[in-house]
């Protein structure tokens, strides 16, 4: 009985899509150190700054983008939504203050079209059959049931379908709540910095664990490896 449960259970942890939700970049970097690519996604490359600010953006799905951007540093920030977003313009030349209106606006105007395409995508695959798991990793002071829930709602309010929620918590949060058919709760050792997801010290923090467990139905990714030009490791 256990051999078969273990079966199952594998089954059922195996997705089309995984799919990250933020707060930060480093649920999507953990993704493409563990299998080597990674699918583009709304959410993949964005920073939120509470899970509050994530579902109000989902609220307002149509409004993410469509009232302008604060100029960078370094990130671009929706006005509407507080969603801020990796251009494709060298991070360091906004980090300097060396970037010229030409890299600016051309990053803008790129930023704006990339977000459009992902929008449509982000909804196609959310209400489309395909089995996904959403990935939202959470702040310590933030952990509590009815933000998680508001958060699947707001998922539902978009029309996902055939979907879980898997949280991602630190060790150091003392707040325990149990996983459901729908809500998903993971720890991991400790959350890379915000400003360093990328650095290999930060590699045995636990998510190779959380990619073991929550796996990919098809693994047909492009083997090459990615590396972003905000990667310094």
């Amino acid at each position: 009985m256990n051999f078969i449960a273990n079966l199952l259970r594998k089954k059922e942890n195996k997705f089309n899509h995984i799919i990250s939700l933020g707060y930060n970049c480093e649920v999507t970097y953990r993704f493409l150190k563990y299998f080597k690519s990674e699918e583009s996604n709304l959410f993949n490359w964005t920073y939120s700054y509470s899970i509050k600010d994530l579902t109000n953006a989902l609220n307002n799905f149509d409004k993410i983008a469509t009232g302008g951007f604060m100029l960078p540093n370094p990130l671009w920030e929706c006005k509407n939504t507080n969603i801020r977003f990796h251009g494709k313009a060298n991070m360091a030349l906004y980090i300097n203050n060396t970037a010229t209106d030409e890299i600016i606006e051309n990053d803008r105007k790129d930023l704006i079209e990339r977000i459009s395409y992902l929008k449509n995508k982000f909804l196609n695959i959310a209400r489309d059959n395909s089995y996904k798991l959403f990935i939202y990793k959470i702040r310590d002071e933030e952990l509590d049931k009815l933000s998680v829930q508001n958060l699947y709602n707001a998922l539902i309010k978009i029309g996902a379908e055939n979907f879980k929620l898997l949280v991602v918590f630190q060790e150091s949060c003392n707040v325990e709540l149990k996983s459901s058919n729908e809500i998903i709760f993971r720890k991991v050792k400790y959350f890379a910095p915000d400003d360093n997801v990328t650095d290999r010290k930060y590699k045995t923090n636990g998510w190779n664990k959380i990619y073991d467990e929550f796996g990919l139905i098809n693994s047909a990714w492009n083997k090459k490896n990615k590396k972003y030009k905000f990667e310094n490791s």
